[in-house]
């Protein structure tokens, strides 16, 4: 694209007529033209190009420099772009007085607003954009995923690693995983148990406080997921897994007086609709029958 094409496409882009554009530049070319050289050196229609001429006057960007015959000359471009960037700074301060009088006069106003999510379907898709998003990560990743899953992005926290950036990993399932720089906590409550709703997965992703990525797969389905830059989101997912490494720095330490309390897995513990100790729940000695617990 050559230069002056380019110029007429930039100013179309800021609200000019290609006519006007095309005036514009062919003002620039020479000091004090009239309208017909204008109109031979642009190609802009004589009927049209007086209309082009005082659309560019009343928007400062030409100026009347002769009036027997008139001629005219084109604005600088820099102070032509000043003079936008301040109308165009007005104006939206101007809209933006008008919207804060608009919605403090109407207590229901803007109750509901979209939000952009995408959606992610595929294990493939997922792990893709995890490895996008941990290597455009600057300051702290947050994971929380089974082992398989972490393997396969074990490269990427290794490169971002290598960048000193700070990576906190909780690993489920059995098998080995380990970082050279980072943090990896294992989710050990449930490591020797297996219940229904154990065997889910998840995939959960929180980058530099600003990006989540949240992923299942539900009795072995599809993988299906979700990415968003929203805080709330972000703050949500974090917290599940920090509070999730919370309880297992706690097991790690006091496994057997927890598993005494509440049984193998902490399972009495994850019943939430009730509040019961292996005491309360196992009045006999057919414990496994009654928790329901399959040892692995």
């Amino acid at each position: 694209m050559s230069g002056n094409a380019e110029l007429i496409e930039a100013m179309c882009a800021l609200g000019f007529s290609t006519y006007e554009a095309r005036t514009y530049v062919g003002l620039l070319d020479a000091y004090g033209q009239t309208a017909y050289s204008l109109s031979k050196r642009t190609g802009v229609p004589q009927p049209k190009i007086y209309e082009a001429l005082r659309k560019l006057e009343s928007r400062a960007a030409a100026v009347l420099v002769g009036t027997t015959p008139q001629r005219y000359s084109a604005t600088p471009p820099s102070e032509l772009l000043d003079h936008l960037r301040s109308d165009f700074t007005k104006k939206v301060d101007t809209a933006e007085s008008a919207v804060n009088r608009a919605l403090a006069s109407n207590s229901d106003a803007m109750m509901f607003f979209p939000e952009v999510v995408t959606g992610l379907r595929g294990h493939g898709n997922i792990i893709k954009v995890a490895r996008e998003l941990i290597q455009g990560a600057h300051e702290k990743i947050y994971l929380s995923a089974w082992i398989p899953e972490l393997s396969s992005i074990h490269d990427t926290l290794h490169n971002v690693g290598e960048r000193e950036i700070p990576c906190v990993c909780l690993a489920f399932g059995k098998g080995k995983f380990s970082l050279a720089r980072g943090h990896v906590y294992r989710h050990t409550s449930t490591l020797h148990s297996l219940y229904p709703h154990h065997q889910n997965r998840h995939f959960a992703l929180v980058v530099d406080g600003t990006t989540v990525l949240w992923a299942t797969s539900i009795d072995n389905a599809e993988w299906s997921g979700l990415i968003a830059q929203d805080r709330r989101l972000t703050g949500l997912v974090r917290s599940y897994i920090r509070h999730d490494i919370y309880v297992q720095k706690i097991y790690a330490r006091l496994a057997p007086e927890l598993q005494d309390i509440f049984g193998p897995g902490l399972e009495l513990l994850t019943d939430i609709s009730r509040d019961l100790t292996l005491q309360d729940a196992i009045p006999d000695s057919d414990e496994a029958s009654t928790l329901g617990v399959q040892a692995i």
